[in-house]
């Protein structure tokens, strides 16, 4: 079909087959004509593109990797669903002021990636690769500029996620300080990308985020944390989430089957449901990993154990994927689990290697691409896609082919 008979179709058919167009298609289209150009440019065709691969399994699972194997500048790795081998390799384009800590992943929203280099969270920064948007956010106001960064945190989280009733993408942090450490309340900053500002909620929170950590949970509008709260003098294990929406914090008891003294466990969302990982038998060089899942949010009676996974030759739990998939990780080594190849609850002790020489302490997101735009400055993005493991090694294997053929036929001539 012609581009003349497609301008004849109604503009809403257009969109409907636009909308579920790949990315890099979509893109080429925008230069045919003004009428597509308009489109593809609406804010509704971009809403609709972004629904549709949401709802697709056509994303990636990104991931940060160093450049050189000493710091140095960072890319963003894209790993295909269907294979999970690397497709993409983007470049993020950092600043010299930006030092030479490496950039973590602390979310991605609708084909924007949310990006920190600070321990105190106080540096991120939101880019989208397609549109080649890069935006710094500022610092809040409260309270880096007053401590230091010793004084000011023992723990930390971050994340980042989407409200849809007011189209807004806001960056939370959830921090536990030095000044809070007798009464054991956190307070709460929220940045919104509509105003470009940051917001500390009156409202303190009881309880701590445990550890410095990013929210693997998405689910339900609400972010989740591994935290901590304190009830009588005695410290309780719980997950505390924060309603992207109404921006209130909540708590999620945990089973009671569990002993957290000596354990260490991660709350993430998979296949549309709250799950927690419990790293058992950590002392040990390989340790196991149990996955529970909360089959009705919020009741804690409907947690279930589901399955074991290990010993493994990992320290981590990293993330999972679009379908069944769970990632673990050494310190710079992710290994990929297919639960589709397995049924629960059997062990687990295979894995496929996905790469190595990511940045220490991997993340690891869901990722689409899309036009999604943050107001940010256009940036020249290096995009490069990998080559398959036969292409690059096509000389290669012709060279060995080639070898054994001519060793073939040398014996042949000198039996014959």
């Amino acid at each position: 079909m012609s581009s003349a008979m497609l301008n004849d179709l109604p503009e809403d058919v257009l969109m409907d087959i636009f909308s579920r167009l790949p990315i890099k298609t979509i893109l080429q289209f925008k230069s045919v004509c003004k009428s597509w150009y308009d489109i593809i440019k609406d804010p509704i065709f971009i809403t609709k593109h972004v629904n549709l691969s949401n709802r697709s399994n056509n994303g990636y699972l990104a991931v940060t990797r160093r450049v050189g194997t000493f710091g140095g500048k960072c890319l963003i790795s894209l790993f295909s669903y269907e294979t999970f081998r690397e497709v993409f390799n983007i470049t993020i384009p950092s600043k010299k002021e930006h030092g030479r800590a490496p950039f973590r992943i602390v979310g991605s929203c609708n084909g924007i990636l949310c990006l920190n280099i600070s321990k105190i969270g106080d540096t991120n920064f939101l880019f989208n690769p397609v549109t080649s948007e890069f935006k710094e956010l500022p610092k809040p106001d409260y309270p880096v500029h007053n401590l230091s960064e010793v004084e000011i945190l023992l723990y930390i989280g971050l994340g980042f996620g989407y409200d849809q009733e007011t189209n807004d993408y806001k960056l939370v942090r959830i921090s536990y300080s030095m000044k809070m450490k007798e009464s054991f309340y956190s307070g709460v900053d929220v940045y919104s990308l509509r105003t470009n500002s940051w917001r500390r909620k009156d409202t303190l929170v009881h309880g701590s985020i445990v550890e410095n950590s990013f929210s693997k949970g998405h689910l339900n509008g609400a972010l989740h944390w591994r935290g901590a709260i304190r009830k009588k003098e005695i410290i309780h294990n719980i997950i505390i989430s924060f309603n992207i929406r109404d921006e209130v914090c909540g708590y999620i008891k945990l089973p009671n089957e569990l002993k957290f003294d000596k354990n260490d466990w991660y709350p993430f969302v998979r296949n549309g449901l709250l799950c927690i990982v419990v790293i058992s038998s950590r002392q040990q060089y390989e340790p196991r990993f149990d996955i529970w899942v909360m089959n009705e949010y919020g009741v804690k009676e409907t947690w279930t154990k589901q399955l074991s996974i290990g010993p493994l030759l990992a320290w981590s739990f990293v993330g999972c994927g679009r379908n069944e998939e769970l990632l673990f990780a050494t310190s710079s080594t992710m290994y990929l689990y297919d639960l589709q190849q397995i049924k629960p609850p059997h062990d687990i002790t295979y894995a496929d290697v996905m790469g190595s020489n990511f940045v220490a302490e991997i993340e690891v997101v869901n990722h689409i691409e899309s036009l999604v735009t943050i107001e940010g400055t256009k940036v020249c993005v290096k995009r490069e896609r990998k080559k398959s493991w036969f292409r690059e090694n096509f000389i290669s294997i012709i060279s060995v082919v080639f070898i054994y053929f001519v060793a073939i036929l040398a014996v042949y001539i000198k039996t014959n």
